[in-house]
């Protein structure tokens, strides 16, 4: 309850567009309208009354997260659901209402049946991404491996139809980053590696031979930076 009302004075003035939506009908949500911008850059109006297919959210259920603000703030088994189109993350209210989060937030640990997802803001400026885009966190440490999921949205009028159809997509993209490099595009073969790394490259090329490890596949890539940040420990 604590962070509810905590929460709502920050939405007592900005109410109307701290509000998400749970699904793209108007008869479930009222008069409400949403406007966020597609993969594209298109202003997107999410109020409207169309077919959908496919999802802006990582997942549409809520699952509880611990959610950390770059204030230092932290909150506890929050049921929450993040927007990968606004790059918002949403909770809901005890009296249904879904609510955006508007303080800046540092990471979000959302777990799902157990199994714990990370994510994080605050990562560098990178082509179309900005410090308020949000990371799928899949490694930490020397080097991170980051997953962004570039959201699509398509909207169509079918021949002889009076109903317009909206397909949303999701493209996840990976990315790395570490302090020499900043970020980058996650290499996409062993030949990569040494182009996209400085001064670690020697290391991970080692790990690729030792292990067998062939990097077009993202759990290869993952098991690579994961020994490669153990030995960093050491």
């Amino acid at each position: 309850m604590k962070f509810l009302y905590l929460f709502l004075l920050f939405f007592c003035a900005r109410s109307a567009k701290g509000q998400t939506l749970n699904n793209f009908s108007l008869k479930d949500i009222g008069q409400s309208v949403l406007l966020v911008t597609d993969g594209t850059g298109k202003t997107v109006n999410m109020g409207l009354d169309m077919e959908n297919y496919g999802s802006p959210f990582f997942e549409t259920e809520f699952y509880p997260a611990d959610i950390t603000l770059v204030s230092g703030q932290r909150y506890e088994n929050i049921q929450v659901k993040i927007n990968l189109l606004s790059n918002e993350v949403i909770f809901k209210t005890d009296d249904g209402k879904e609510l955006a989060i508007l303080p800046a937030i540092q990471s979000v640990v959302l777990r799902k049946n157990g199994v714990p997802f990370v994510f994080e803001y605050g990562y560098p400026v990178f082509e179309k991404q900005t410090s308020k885009t949000i990371y799928q966190v899949l490694a930490k440490g020397e080097i991170s491996l980051l997953k962004y999921y570039f959201v699509q949205v398509t909207e169509a009028k079918p021949y002889s139809s009076a109903t317009m159809l909206r397909t949303i997509d999701k493209f996840p993209k990976l990315f790395v980053y570490n302090k020499n490099i900043g970020m980058q595009r996650a290499p996409k073969s062993n030949e990569e590696i040494s182009t996209t790394f400085k001064t670690e490259a020697g290391a991970m090329n080692a790990i690729l031979q030792n292990n067998n490890l062939k990097i077009k596949k993202e759990a290869a890539l993952l098991k690579c930076i994961e020994i490669y940040n153990q030995q960093k420990i050491k």
